[in-house]
């Protein structure tokens, strides 16, 4: 392809500035002097439309300068494309306008290959946030079913004490010291639910009798120990009892009641209640 050939931007800014520097020394070469204002005038007048030429001339060859730089792109673009064949031609062959068709297809090959990796990409981002979802979902199904296990357990009068074994509520009772010896219910809480009146009755509180129940709340049979201790006001304990509930099937309340001895002349003060063990039976085969 044959290409008008054009000045570089240098020669052009050249040129402007000698032939401004030509039309200026002239009109202040000799300052005026007498009735010579009116030729001044003229001069600068003429300076000024000259200038006004000079700048639609500058204008057109940043114009032209812009066109050729384009040119110039296309060219080197076609050189780079005409020394790729040149290396490609081997395999092929010496068409170029085929050269430029298989190139074309590469390129195109090479876009749907990104927008490809893209899609994937979008499709691996919406699975993790799939994943995500789901994951959170089933760990607030699992704590709602969980919540929903426990209220229904609190309703039937029950209580957790760790390992998915619960407790009821516990009684405690003393005897009366006496020929016929009458039972006296206590409360940590509120205190003595009853206790008999007269100079001579006095309750025992070297052996308190308790009374509650142990479940299974998991989904296999278990071996289950519970140890109950009691503490006085200083936290001092003074007495404890071990429940064992061998083969405990699961949601199946085991009561247990139990005499405890005790190293106190009064009631206790507090009580704490935990698991031991508790041991799966193993399967037999």
């Amino acid at each position: 392809m044959r290409r008008e050939r054009s000045w570089p931007a240098w020669a052009f800014a050249l040129s402007a500035l000698i032939t401004l520097t030509t039309i200026s020394v002239p009109a202040y070469a000799a300052p005026p002097s007498g009735g010579a204002g009116a030729a001044t005038t003229a001069s600068v007048s003429r300076l000024l439309e000259e200038m006004g030429a000079l700048m639609d001339e500058v204008t057109i060859l940043r114009e032209q300068l812009a066109t050729a730089r384009l040119v110039a792109a296309d060219a080197t673009r076609e050189l780079e494309e005409l020394r790729q064949f040149i290396q490609d031609h081997e395999q092929l062959g010496n068409d170029f306008a085929q050269y430029r068709l298989v190139k074309a297809a590469a390129e195109e090959e090479a876009k749907i290959r990104v927008a490809e990796a893209r899609r994937q990409q979008r499709e691996a981002a919406r699975q993790e946030r799939l994943a995500r979802y789901r994951a959170a979902r089933a760990d607030r199904d699992r704590a709602n079913a969980e919540s929903d296990r426990l209220d229904r357990y609190r309703r039937a009068g029950f209580g957790s004490i760790g390992m998915d074994v619960f407790t009821g509520r516990m009684a405690y009772a003393y005897q009366t010291v006496e020929r016929d010896p009458a039972r006296v219910d206590y409360d940590p809480f509120i205190g003595l639910y009853y206790r008999p009146s007269g100079p001579s009755v006095e309750i025992d509180y070297h052996k308190m009798t308790i009374s509650g129940s142990v479940l299974n709340a998991a989904g296999a049979i278990r071996n289950i120990g519970v140890a109950i201790t009691f503490f006085d006001e200083r936290g001092n304990q003074v007495g404890g009892e071990i429940i064992q509930i061998n083969n405990a099937r699961p949601d199946v309340p085991y009561p247990f009641t139990s005499t405890v001895d005790m190293a106190l002349n009064r009631p206790f003060a507090s009580s704490s209640t935990y698991v031991l063990y508790a041991d799966p039976i193993p399967e037999t085969p």
